[in-house]
């Protein structure tokens, strides 16, 4: 699998976004990853 360049920043942004109160859509259209993609990377960090 392909390594992602600052996935873990741009996880990081996300989340704050969202504890800024924003929703979870919004802020990840602005960070430029799919809500898919945002749920794929936590999955799989938490299984870690």
């Amino acid at each position: 699998m392909a390594v992602i360049p600052d996935k873990d920043a741009k996880c990081r942004r996300i989340e704050a976004l969202i504890a800024e109160g924003r929703g979870v859509c919004e802020s990840c259209r602005e960070v430029g990853v799919s809500e898919k993609t945002y749920y794929r990377w936590r999955k799989a960090d938490a299984s870690t």
